[in-house]
């Protein structure tokens, strides 16, 4: 997967709808369900039905960068816009994630990494604030912690059946040392994806995921 290097500013490549999107080449992703053997909650395990988990199938991927800021743009087709939490309902907010494994090892990425190699990832939910998102890290199964502070951001937006969402981050964070992957020009790294069907009850690990990690190969 190639990461183009692009001119434009982030302001300018946070509207999903940008021009300069266009010239960015795209990778269609099959999606696969989380199974729920390897969710950490017994109540989830017993109550959710897992054919009815993973409502996104095909997850359409770009990303690029500036020689500053990393940018992905991640657009799924979803029948509704989800965008407020109604627990008595069992609807959630829709929401996405890129994922990173921390230090570049071959963490798992079903498991969210093991106690060994963590793993990084990019949240963001229709919920959110405009520009909102939120960095986590984990170190396997039901270990997600949210850092305090966040250097991404993210732009959504749900049109005819379909959301695209943006997320940008300096491609460098040093601030966060171990909660997070650092990025650079000219240089690989392995990256993943998610997405959350709220209106299906998806939420937490119950989701749609990229069954293995990508190459993600930044232009120098």
């Amino acid at each position: 997967m190639q990461c183009t290097k692009v001119s434009g500013s982030a302001e300018q490549l946070l509207d999903p709808a940008a021009a300069a999107w266009a010239g960015v080449p795209a990778e269609a992703l099959t999606m696969a369900a989380t199974p729920l053997a390897n969710q950490p909650s017994e109540y989830i395990k017993a109550s959710r039905d897992e054919k009815q988990i993973g409502k996104c199938r095909t997850l359409n991927v770009q990303s690029a960068h500036n020689g500053t800021e990393v940018f992905f743009r991640l657009s799924w087709g979803d029948e509704s816009e989800n965008d407020k939490e109604v627990t008595d309902t069992n609807m959630f907010p829709d929401g996405c994630g890129v994922l990173l494994p921390i230090g570049g090892g071959d963490a798992p990425i079903e498991e969210m990494g093991s106690k060994d190699v963590g793993v990084n990832a990019w949240f963001w939910r229709a919920n959110y604030k405009p520009d909102e998102a939120r960095n986590t890290f984990a170190h396997g199964l039901g270990s997600t912690e949210f850092s305090k502070t966040s250097s991404i951001r993210a732009r959504g937006a749900w049109q005819q059946g379909v959301w695209t969402v943006v997320f940008t981050r300096p491609l460098s964070v040093p601030e966060l040392e171990k909660e997070a992957v650092q990025l650079a020009a000219g240089k690989s790294v392995k990256v993943g994806f998610a997405v959350w069907e709220g209106g299906s009850g998806e939420r937490a690990g119950v989701k749609s995921f990229s069954k293995e990690w990508r190459d993600l190969v930044l232009d120098a």
